[in-house]
């Protein structure tokens, strides 16, 4: 079993920081959170998502394509990641 190495910071933190998180918020604060899909026309799906001062778009395209020659019996996933944080 691999040990995990925690600083003094991070042991305070776990024993004495309970009810605290680093943007000053309680553990029973929450933000509000706004999700939409279909946000974007040219991908297969898309969804933009806001929470509190955090807006995260995303979008996903597929397309059906031919097997590469060398491996004519198998698939192949590509893919591509562009992300967008306002």
């Amino acid at each position: 079993m691999a040990s995990v190495v925690l600083s003094e910071a991070e042991k305070l933190y776990i024993v004495h920081g309970e009810d605290l998180r680093v943007d000053g918020r309680g553990c029973e604060d929450y933000r509000c959170a706004e999700v939409e899909t279909d946000v974007v026309s040219n991908t297969s799906g898309s969804a933009r998502v806001k929470l509190g001062e955090t807006d995260i778009l995303v979008g996903i395209k597929a397309e059906m394509g031919t097997p590469k020659l060398e491996k004519p019996d198998e698939g192949y996933l590509e893919f591509f990641v562009d992300w967008l944080v306002y």
